[in-house]
């Protein structure tokens, strides 16, 4: 090795060694204060143009104090004074990195700036000078590796790229990597290059790879510890089979990983350590890699509980029963049952829990009376098979009975439901998931809306199409997660989509409640600003579904299948469901009726309301219809509490927009409303309060009148539907004609800013 490089590969020990131990290095050293010390109010980079200065910010040790001091001179947070012997060492650290990220002529200097009082200013002048850029980069010996090419695809490291030694240390990583995963266990490589750090040098690298003989796995070598007091619950060959690696295969670190996966998504274990036997402990040759399987056992059976509260929910329980190990086969059992709206629906209700449960009538939960009225539950037996005939696979059987709805939408009862999945890793966090469930059930769903989309408006209509039937569903899901925190992310994306179709009579489904859908996801996380996070999302989805007749009306497709937008994960200016078409349910004090005439011993009737919705009583309800197309985006930022909460508070600057629409939906424009949150970070998840700004005016729509039990009548203003009701209809009120209800009802205007406020509250990860 030439002088050059040998000079150069001390920088890079050096440099590395250096960027990696500054920041603990860094937070060791003492910045606080004591009387005499110069507080540290602002600190600034200058002259710097490729680095940035937050990346800066985060290699010297001089920091300056807490939000609150900086910004409103409070005495709140933490106080940080100037050391100057740390200051001095702090040109040499930003040297070094400048120099590991190849400019090996740049100059430092610092300035302390007085403030007032006992505060400073302090101020790094940077003369980044240019960089040594890459003159030649050749990586050898690959010529007897099948796919070479492959192992060298996307390197970050460029002819032409200033010599950045990070990028050319990822780029020898990412080649072993490669390496080992296609078999060659003990690559290896030499490295090295050649530094002139003139204006018109550059720098020559190289890398020669030692890929060394393709190996695969030996028979591995298990130690497995029960739990105390306990004899080895899982037998060796069992979790073999759950290894999925078998003696003779093709030696990949990848495996190992999938292995520990595979073992630790059974639950049974509190440790699990997967890796080859040191070298002096491998059998003779180079061929054969023997690892060593280290695993603790934990208790096999589980009892797990959860008791909460929500505003749509009231009390909600949860129980469930696990068995790890389903007659000694590693097969995993699950019984669950759960139950919401306990205190508010049948039967477990009274009217002192009803008035707790709405909060003495404040909470929504009191708008969704017909839908919320009984108790939701769910109890079902679920079956996990550790893997499929060998295969990455991991299939799953249950069986339940459930009833659940939508807010204000529907109410599903299923007697009786099986689900057949299967789900596997398709890519690092990219899980796919194939299922098929079919059931056996009703769907309950508001009069006015069956009336509205598909003209099912009297007893007889509705009950077909709410009657217990069979539905057969056959579902595609997949997900990339590239998130630094699942419950609350701060950088990364994710994209999840999911296709759904009961469209063939080979699934088991009813003529008349076939229907595709589609829906996905994508999600955005940066941080942006002071440990504050720019997040994104935009969410899309299409539902089709076959006509129920030549009507020319929309495809029926089920409530439960139907697209619905607003509320506090969706659209936060809108209330739940409530984005979209909406039809309403008159007052008995907001409609008038006209005699049109008397035929015999029958009356005909004519209902409407006032075209000046300003001067009447506001509508009972509204319901929300959903639709066969959703859009909806979201931007937010979230800022960290910068005085006494910083770990647990955030506040949310967020716009909403999107939409709910049909094919003949007039308005197709996207709503976007503004508003502002805030967030406390719980153990169970984000909990948030929003209060969106909504300045559109209420949407306009059909409204109904229900004199009796038995119909709806339609009461938009200057409507021509007419009734008739007598003797002959057996005193019932009956529509004359089929013509369709027309015309559209106004709600009343939001007249003051208040009225334009939305607010609403969740728990858990909002997108």
């Amino acid at each position: 090795m030439t002088k050059g490089a040998l000079r150069a590969a001390t920088i890079a020990l050096f440099a590395t060694g250096a960027s990696v131990a500054a920041p603990s290095f860094a937070g060791a050293q003492d910045i606080t204060c004591e009387r005499g010390d110069l507080e540290v109010r602002s600190l600034d980079f200058r002259g710097n143009r490729a680095i940035g200065s937050g990346d800066l910010a985060v290699r010297v040790v001089t920091t300056p104090s807490s939000l609150a001091r900086r910004t409103m001179n409070l005495p709140l947070g933490e106080k940080r004074c100037l050391n100057r012997t740390e200051l001095g060492r702090d040109i040499i650290r930003l040297k070094e990195y400048y120099r590991q990220r190849g400019f090996y002529s740049t100059r430092v200097d610092t300035l302390v700036q007085p403030i007032e009082g006992s505060t400073v200013k302090v101020i790094f002048r940077i003369a980044e000078g240019p960089p040594t850029r890459v003159r030649s980069y050749a990586v050898t010996g690959l010529d007897t590796v099948p796919g070479g090419n492959d192992i060298l695809r996307r390197l970050q490291l460029e002819v032409g790229d200033p010599f950045d030694l990070r990028l050319y240390a990822a780029d020898i990583d990412t080649i072993v990597h490669r390496l080992r995963n296609a078999g060659y266990y003990r690559a290896d490589h030499v490295k090295g290059h050649d530094l002139d750090t003139t204006a018109t040098g550059g720098a020559n690298a190289f890398i020669t790879v030692l890929p060394g003989k393709r190996a695969r796995f030996g028979e591995p070598v298990f130690d497995i510890t029960p739990v105390e007091g306990r004899s080895q619950q899982l037998a060796q060959p069992v979790v073999r089979r759950v290894l999925g690696i078998a003696p003779g295969t093709q030696y990949s670190d990848q495996a190992i990983t999938d292995a520990q996966r595979n073992l630790y998504l059974l639950g049974t274990y509190r440790h699990i350590e997967i890796a080859p036997l040191p070298d002096s402990l491998q059998p003779p040759g180079d061929t054969i890699v023997v690892l060593a399987v280290r695993l603790t056992e934990d208790y096999m059976r589980q009892l797990d509980s959860e008791f909460g509260w929500a505003t749509l929910d009231c009390g909600r329980v949860r129980l469930q029963y696990t068995d790890k190990n389903l007659f000694g086969t590693a097969r995993r059992l699950e019984l669950s049952g759960q139950a919401s709206k306990i205190g508010y629906g049948e039967p477990l209700a009274t009217e002192t829990t009803k008035h707790w449960c709405t909060l003495g009538g404040s909470s929504p939960l009191k708008e969704d009376f017909k839908f919320s009225r009984k108790l939701y539950y769910f109890t079902g037996l679920a079956v996990r098979q550790p893997r499929l005939l060998g295969t990455r696979w991991v299939p799953t059987a249950s069986l339940y009975s459930e009833r659940r709805g939508e807010f204000k939408a529907f109410l599903r009862t299923t007697q009786v439901g099986a689900d057949l999945s299967a789900a596997r890793d398709i890519g690092f966090r990219t899980p796919l998931r194939l299922g098929y469930a079919f059931e056996y059930g009703s769907t309950e769903a508001d009069a006015p809306a069956l009336c509205a989309l598909f003209n099912r408006c009297d007893p007889d209509s509705r009950d077909r199409i709410q009657q217990a039937l069979p539905l057969g569903v056959a579902s595609a899901t997949v997900a990339r997660v590239r998130t630094d925190n699942v419950i609350s992310p701060t950088r990364g994306y994710l994209f999840r989509t999911e296709v759904r179709s009961s469209a063939s009579g080979l699934l088991g489904t009813s003529d008349s409640l076939h229907f595709n859908k589609a829906t996905g996801d994508v999600a955005w996380y940066a941080p942006f600003g002071w440990q504050n996070v720019l997040a994104l999302r935009v969410r899309g989805g299409v539902a089709l579904g076959r006509k129920l007749s030549a009507s020319g009306r929309p495809g029926f497709i089920p409530p439960q299948e139907r697209l619905y937008a607003g509320g506090p994960t969706s659209v936060r200016g809108f209330q739940q469901n409530e984005l979209g078409g909406l039809v309403y349910i008159a007052s008995n004090a907001s409609v008038d009726s006209t005699i049109l005439g008397i035929a015999g011993t029958d009356t005909t009737f004519r209902f409407f309301v006032s075209a000046q919705p300003d001067s009447i009583a506001p509508p009972d309800r509204s319901v929300p219809l959903g639709g066969n197309y959703l859009a909806v985006a979201n931007i937010e930022y979230r800022v960290r509490d910068p005085f006494l909460f910083p770990d647990l508070l955030q506040y949310t600057l967020f716009v909403d927009g999107g939409n709910v629409w049909t094919r003949e939906s007039t308005d197709q424009g996207i709503r976007w409303t503004p508003g502002l949150g805030i967030r406390a970070l719980t153990p169970v998840g984000p909990v948030q309060v929003n209060i969106g700004y909504n300045r559109y005016p209420r949407v306009g729509g059909l409204i109904y009148y229900n004199p009796d039990v038995q119909t709806l009548a339609c009461a938009t203003p200057n409507n021509t539907v007419t009734y008739r009701r007598g003797p002959s209809t057996q005193n019932r009120l009956e529509q004359i004609g089929s013509a369709p209800c027309d015309g559209e009802f106004l709600p009343p205007t939001r007249t003051g800013f208040f009225q334009r406020l939305t607010f609403t509250f969740s728990i858990g990860p909002d997108f």
